[in-house]
């Protein structure tokens, strides 16, 4: 390039002198299973978050950066095809992460200076900053100083030209401002497509098909709607409609009269009721409206057919139909079809072109072809096909190349921001694809989903297809049913009055997406527990690793000794989510947590959770405590005495030997006295003290 791109970007006689930001080697505060970890990878995380290192969000930022290294690891062990696709990747993302780099952080957050230069000025002038002060917080501000001692003359008369133009802030801080603050727009608003130039980037016109070869390429697409020719009969009474058709088909003659006898529509009655030929996704005409059963109902049937009642799409009144003839759909002519052609080439919602198609070149040479916005759409396939989006795409490639360009040359590929993006980028791609893979795996071959899908279709998205109901399918054989039928008795209010048979699809359904996110929770958790961890600095605290399901209850065993009771209650949901097909665990879980919360004096989650317990493990030795808990919480706490005397009245029928059978008569006899039997007792106690 002949000049210097940033020459042409000059604000006025702005005299600015930059340096290229050729980084050092990155600094290793830890190992996750070998791998480094770097403290670059926590600066990137303070600048892009902008908070300080210390506070309680970025402390546990930094823990979940050594944890989804260990998740990494797990990943790479679990699918090793992941190394392949980072490389694969890394072709595409780089030039977006140089602009990233180039954008963000040299031009915007640095102004063009080196870090080390920044760094250097930092440790030079710390009178100019507070004394708590993080350099990586304040690297923008250090910026600007900087940027603005360099460049005392032009910013002297920028303020003498803004004294005399009418400016109604001419504070000297407020003019600072704005002189780097114009300096940033110009940046922003002018160096793309400067860039574009200078390297000589320029997009290929598209080339749209002739209406003729259009219309080739897709002549299945121009055709008629397929129909029927049908007559019918409305009445505002559905029963009575139905009453004058005793069978599915019968002679045309016959309908035609009892059209002219009973239909209420005065227009197609006087003519033996027929309405004519129509065609699918088309209104009906005689105020009919749209008949979309009627299609569905006449699909594949043979001429003759009378339709059940069917009502109009207001709703106020009913119709009965009579296929009279099909009406086949037809090859439109090109001249039929001209028109419909023109509006597509001109509005389509997307261009047609070959994988190979040139859309940019870089010195005559392609550089962006139609297989790299494929490429876009295949990462992300929510993204809308249309040819807005396609331009956009195209677009922002263009200035990625031509940014990507600009950062190699200024040496930005070799800043430690560039290193950590890298590092970041290919961090969160591989968690991500790994967090989908367990959230969405089918562990059974497609005959048994099959069979499972033809016996009761997909229980949590009835109308899916098979094609699309292979994971719920998995799920629905993987998930435990002791974890639905805690679901349903806890929340047994929202179930009855139907039993737990009868609402297990609904359960599935409604736990289906908490199956999944317990079962990554799972494999994250197990991830960093197994994890070989190395830290090389005192100033950053890690979560604790969960090594063992015996060491976990160990450590909530701690912890409530030690009355953290959030900590436990957190603890033992965690477990029981995690590890549902251990019936030992979900039952002590279960109970654990009903206790934790009655101590919390969260009464009703507790009886909740003791219903549930007691319901499920009925034969377990402390099913008999969990009723007795439940009946006392209920009389006790939340003075629902009417049912606590069902649930303790119950406990006595179920256990008549237990030791607690005395204490559940005192209670019940204390609510039938209206809680007599408690004010004498503690009158007595009173008396005594």
């Amino acid at each position: 390039m002949k000049k210097n791109v940033l020459a042409l970007l000059a604000l006025g006689a702005l005299l600015f002198t930059g340096c290229n930001a050729i980084g050092d080697k990155d600094t290793i505060i830890g190992r996750v299973n070998g791998e480094s970890i770097y403290q670059e990878d926590i600066d990137l995380m303070v600048r892009l978050r902008g908070e300080s290192s210390k506070s309680e969000s970025m402390r546990n930022a930094v823990a979940s950066l050594f944890s989804r290294n260990a998740i990494f690891s797990a990943a790479i062990e679990r699918y090793p095809e992941f190394k392949e696709e980072i490389k694969n990747r890394s072709k595409t993302i780089d030039n977006y992460l140089l602009t990233f780099a180039f954008q963000r952080f040299y031009a915007m957050d640095r102004l063009m200076f080196s870090d080390s230069e920044l760094r250097a000025y930092f440790d030079a002038h710390r009178s100019l900053f507070a004394d708590t002060a993080e350099y990586m917080l304040v690297r923008n501000v250090v910026a600007e100083k900087l940027f603005l001692e360099r460049n005392a003359d032009s910013l002297a008369a920028f303020i003498e030209r803004s004294k005399t133009d009418g400016t109604l802030d001419t504070s000297s801080e407020y003019l600072k401002n704005t002189f780097i603050r114009n300096y940033r727009e110009m940046l922003a608003n002018t160096m793309g497509d400067s860039l574009l130039k200078a390297f000589n980037l320029v997009l290929v016109p598209i080339v749209p098909p002739t209406p003729e070869e259009y219309y080739e390429k897709h002549k299945d697409w121009f055709v008629t709607e397929p129909g029927f020719e049908v007559y019918h009969v409305e009445m505002a009474d559905s029963l009575a409609l139905a009453a004058l058709f005793y069978t599915d088909s019968m002679d045309l003659d016959e309908f035609k009269k009892i059209a002219r006898d009973n239909s209420i529509n005065k227009e197609t009655a006087a003519n033996d009721g027929y309405v004519g030929k129509v065609l699918e996704k088309h209104v009906l005409p005689y105020g009919i409206g749209e008949m979309g059963p009627m299609f569905e109902q006449f699909k594949d049937k043979p001429v003759g057919t009378v339709s059940a009642p069917i009502r109009t799409f207001m709703g106020e009144t009913f119709h009965v139909f009579y296929l009279a003839s099909v009406v086949p759909s037809h090859q439109k002519s090109f001249e039929q079809a001209r028109a419909a052609i023109k509006n597509e080439l001109e509005h389509g919602i997307n261009y047609e072109l070959d994988s190979t198609y040139v859309l940019a070149t870089m010195n005559g040479e392609p550089v962006i072809l139609e297989s790299d916005i494929l490429d876009v759409y295949k990462a992300n396939p929510t993204m809308p096909r249309n040819r807005m989006y396609h331009d956009r795409i195209t677009n922002s490639l263009l200035q990625n190349i031509a940014f990507a360009q600009e950062a190699r040359k200024r040496k930005v590929d070799h800043s430690w921001e560039y290193r950590a993006l890298v590092r970041e980028n290919g961090l969160s791609y591989v968690c991500d694809a790994f967090e989908n893979k367990i959230k969405f795996i089918v562990n059974y071959p497609d005959d048994t989903l099959k069979a499972v899908y033809d016996k009761i279709g997909n229980p949590a998205h009835p109308n899916m297809s098979f094609e699309s109901s292979r994971a719920n399918l998995s799920n629905w054989l993987d998930m435990p049913r002791n974890l639905l039928k805690r679901k349903y008795y806890y929340s047994l209010e929202d179930y009855l009055p139907d039993d737990y048979e009868t609402s297990i699809n609904r359960l599935f359904s409604e736990m289906e997406i908490s199956y999944r996110d317990a079962r990554w929770d799972r494999v994250v958790t197990e991830a960093w527990g197994k994890a070989k961890v190395s830290l090389y600095t005192d100033s950053i605290f890690l979560l604790p690793q969960e090594n063992s399901l015996d060491s976990a209850i160990a450590a909530l065993d701690s912890f409530y000794r030690e009355q953290k009771l959030d900590k436990v209650l957190v603890g033992w949901q965690g477990l029981r989510d995690r590890y549902p097909e251990n019936d030992t665990i979900m039952k002590k879980s279960t109970y654990e947590i009903a206790h934790v919360l009655s101590e919390m004096n969260d009464y009703d989650h507790s009886q909740r959770e003791y219903r549930s317990f007691y319901s499920v493990w009925p034969d377990d030795p402390n099913a008999e405590k969990a009723m007795f808990s439940r009946g006392f919480i209920l009389t006790e706490n939340m003075h629902k005495d009417s049912l606590a005397l069902d649930v303790l009245n119950e406990f006595k029928q179920k256990f008549p030997k237990s030791e607690l059978v005395e204490s559940a008569d005192w209670l019940i006899e204390n609510i039938r006295s209206g809680g007599q039997l408690a004010n004498d007792l503690m009158k007595k106690i009173e008396a005594e003290e």
